[in-house]
């Protein structure tokens, strides 16, 4: 038996080796013919007031969604930037029968979840409850109520949304391309400001409410647990009351694309790393032909962890943590660009990178196996998007809207597999043009301005896309030094043996983080040299405490209790040495670098370095208004900012009142409630 079982293995192994040798493995295999895929199937009909309706069957669950999206044009709002935004918000802020919080209320209680914006409004939940939310999406827009407390509130959380953006470089980056390739009287290209805001009255949301939201100019989309029969009969007889009308119209030339290419910057001196965009406006409206050979092209060059972009910037050459390139389909104008953040230093390294890579796109086939892998991608992509019911109702919304073939997306991996290496090039010569590109840096000026110039003149813009004169970089003042700038700042605190003389400190303070439900408290206290005790408390509870007493330090709260050791140790006997921290400067002069003069924010301020942290202070007051450094988390290099935004007087000291921090995308503010000195501070609170 066992012989059997021998000479059976040598032929397999016999078979399997002759089946090596006539296997050509040097080539990949040639593709198959193109998969058709299985859409979800929908029916449409039109309400008499215009309104056109596309439902989804899907009674696989008991839920269902309802969307509702205007298709108007695109509209300049000017002056008064933002009110299209608000009227969005607003119009899910109450009926005539329902104020927001019993909005709010009947939609929590269903599980439901209910929102409305400038084109659309969307609600959705069990489907035992599709008359109420039909009910519900049908007095919201034959009954708005539109309260002024309600749009002033709006108002006032739009412009601190604007004030927390004000520092950002995503957002002052998208500014700046708006504004540079559209121009700000485009309605692409506009930017909302806090003045612009401001000026929104309530009549300009009805106003906006009344001549755009029409069901004539309307798409319903319907999924879930519903037959086509009961969606329209429940629709017909909600909305029967919303009425047709003309809706206002807008014409826009289309964006004429730069005859040379143009370095446009915001500086931002406090910058650590330069938000670049390297790009351009490209016409490429819905159903154009070239927009798989593209889909394609920019997946090889930049459309994820696999792209040339992505390889070369950050595993080669390390200047980033990712790059990538995207293009847009619009009917109007979009845009073909790529984009990363880099570090200051590499800023026109990366450029020169970025250059080199789409001038590849453009002047090299690309390879059988970079085609074959793009196209797996894409049609895998496409295949996952399929098993959401909600794909097959958009894929019809878009037939509708952008009259398209019916069988268009049933083509859609047919045309992805048809599309060549020529094809590849051909699209990336006209769209990814490399003579006329916009190159956008949002940074350090003082850092990179240098490197710019040699693609271009740079032209400086303000983080709200305005021109503006080129800055003033650092130089060296006469007669300033480090010793005179600390100086002046303790004078300016109240004087350095006022400072010195300090024995205790109790500071209470509160933090406002936008989306945080409660209040975070913060307390610290001192009592030289040897008592430091800081809390952060949120409703009564204590979320961490760290004491340093004789020595010893502490750390307790939420994450329970430890004894402090090393790093973390020193730091807190370094709290405990002085009530001003600042004080402790003088004795390290050594690890602190006067670099000079320089504007930030429209400031004339000094600047002063100590390892990755630079600090800059007022050259009028002498106090310090900003702080910039780079620290290292498990997502990579984050930036982290501090601006003192109002000073307070506390028994003769100045101490910063109101702070502003920033670490990467999220930005709270500090604001001191009291601060006490000496006796009054007892030594009960650092145990």
């Amino acid at each position: 038996m066992k012989k059997y079982i021998y000479s059976l293995i040598a032929v397999v192994v016999a078979f399997s080796l002759t089946a090596q040798t006539t296997i050509d493995r040097s080539t990949a295999p040639s593709p198959g013919p193109a998969r058709v895929p299985t859409i979800a199937s929908y029916e449409s009909f039109e309400l008499k007031n215009g309104l056109k309706v596309f439902v989804v069957e899907d009674h696989k669950l008991p839920r269902i969604s309802m969307s509702l999206i205007l298709d108007r044009d695109p509209i300049v709002e000017g002056e008064k930037a933002g009110y299209v935004a608000i009227a969005g918000d607003l119009l899910g802020s109450g009926t005539t029968t329902r104020t927001k919080a019993q909005l709010d209320e009947e939609v929590d209680f269903m599980g439901a979840r209910f929102s409305t914006s400038a084109s659309s409004m969307n609600i959705g939940g069990l489907s035992k409850y599709t008359d109420d939310l039909v009910e519900i999406m049908s007095d919201v827009l034959l009954n708005p109520s539109f309260e002024t407390e309600e749009f002033e509130k709006l108002k006032s959380q739009m412009t601190s949304g604007l004030k927390a953006n004000a520092d950002d470089p995503d957002a002052i980056a998208g500014n700046l391309r708006g504004a540079t390739l559209y121009g700000l009287e485009h309605p692409y290209g506009e930017v909302m400001t806090e003045s612009t805001v401001e000026a929104v009255t309530l009549e300009d949301c009805k106003n906006y409410f009344s001549s755009y939201f029409r069901p004539n100019i309307a798409y319903m989309v319907v999924i879930g647990d519903i037959t086509v029969k009961d969606a329209k009969k429940k629709l017909s007889k909600a909305l029967k009351g919303w009425k047709a009308s003309d809706v206002p119209s807008h014409d826009y030339e289309k964006t004429s694309v730069p005859s040379a290419g143009r370095v446009v910057m915001v500086d931002k001196p406090s910058a650590v790393q330069s938000v670049v965009w390297l790009g351009n406006v490209i016409d490429l409206p819905q159903g154009h032909p070239d927009i798989e050979p593209l889909r394609i092209a920019n997946q090889i060059l930049g459309g994820g962890m696999s792209g040339r972009l992505f390889t070369n910037l950050r595993e080669d050459k390390a200047f980033t943590y990712g790059a990538y390139s995207s293009f847009g389909i619009d009917e109007l104008n979009s845009t073909f660009g790529a984009s990363a953040k880099v570090r200051n230093e590499v800023t026109d390294s990366a450029i020169v990178e970025f250059l080199m890579e789409i001038g590849r796109m453009r002047t090299e086939s690309v390879t059988e196996e970079d085609l074959i892998a793009a196209k797996a991608s894409l049609s895998g992509a496409f295949g996952r998007s399929l098993e959401s019911t909600s794909s097959a109702a958009n894929f019809a919304l878009n037939i509708a809207r952008y009259g398209l073939p019916s069988d268009y997306y049933n083509n859609y991996l047919a045309r992805l597999e048809a599309v060549t290496a020529e094809d590849v090039m051909r699209v990336s010569n006209q769209y990814m043009k490399t003579d006329n590109l916009t190159i956008s840096v949002v940074g350090k000026a003082q850092d990179v301005a240098a490197g710019l110039a040699a693609f271009g003149e740079v032209e400086y813009y303000d983080a709200e896309g305005m021109p503006t004169d080129a800055p003033t970089f650092l130089f060296m003042p006469e007669g300033i030094t480090l010793e005179t700038v600390f100086a002046k700042y303790y004078e300016a605190m109240g004087g350095v043996d006022v400072l010195s003389s300090l024995k205790a400190m109790d500071m209470k303070a509160h933090l406002e983080i936008p989306g945080m439900p409660g209040q975070l408290k913060m307390r610290t206290a001192k009592i030289t040299p040897n008592k430091f005790m800081m809390e952060q408390s949120m409703q009564g509870m204590t979320v961490m405490k760290m004491t340093y007493v004789d020595g010893v330090g502490k750390q307790s709260g939420m994450q329970g209790e430890k004894e402090l050791e090393g790093e973390e140790l020193e730091d807190l006997k370094k709290q405990a040495s002085f009530v001003v921290d600042e004080l402790a400067w003088m004795q390290d002069l050594e690890s602190f670098t006067f670099d000079g003069q320089t504007l930030m924010d429209g400031k004339a301020v000094y600047q002063v370095s100590e390892g990755e942290k630079t600090r800059y202070f007022e050259v009028e007051t002498g106090l310090f208004y900003k702080s910039t450094e780079t620290t290292e988390t498990p997502e990579g290099d984050m930036a982290v900012s501090m601006t003192v935004e109002e000073w307070g007087e506390y028994n003769g000291i100045k101490m910063p009142k109101v702070s502003k921090q920033s670490a990467g995308q999220q930005t709270f503010t500090i604001i001191v409630d009291s601060v006490e000195f000496g006796d009054d501070v007892k030594a009960k609170l650092f145990k």
